[in-house]
């Protein structure tokens, strides 16, 4: 099942506005680290993705959705994907009071999150 829905981007500003105005989406920002702000977009009242802006610690990358499926062991599933001959392009990270994720690659070449929403972030499988 699809989770979440998530904007990485070159121009914050920008996306904004398209999203505001194609969708009447709003965001809500809160700074998640010093000098990291995440922004979460908002259809009415309801969140229906989150948007963060591309760091130079990420290298040469176009601006993509990364969709987001859920999981209930994010090990396992990280271990499914390698012996399905998938990619794992982010290891296993814990995001406190959120849950934990893990970014893989299909064999060809497609790529989605999983993640596991855990208010203690434990992640412990």
């Amino acid at each position: 099942m699809f989770g979440w829905n998530e904007l990485i981007t070159s121009d914050i500003e920008g996306a904004k506005k398209f999203y505001g105005d194609v969708f009447g989406w709003t965001t809500e920002t809160k700074n998640i680290a010093p000098g990291w702000d995440y922004h979460m977009f908002k259809n009415g009242g309801a969140m229906v993705g989150g948007m963060f802006g591309i760091t130079p610690e990420m290298g040469p990358m176009p601006s993509h959705w990364l969709a987001y499926v859920m999981s209930d062991d994010i090990d396992a599933d990280v271990a499914k994907a390698r012996a399905a001959g998938g990619r794992i392009i982010k290891e296993k990270m814990v995001v406190p009071e959120v849950g934990c994720f893990a970014i893989i690659q299909d064999p060809q070449g497609a790529v989605i999150a999983i993640w596991k929403c855990d208010a203690s972030a434990t992640c412990e499988s």
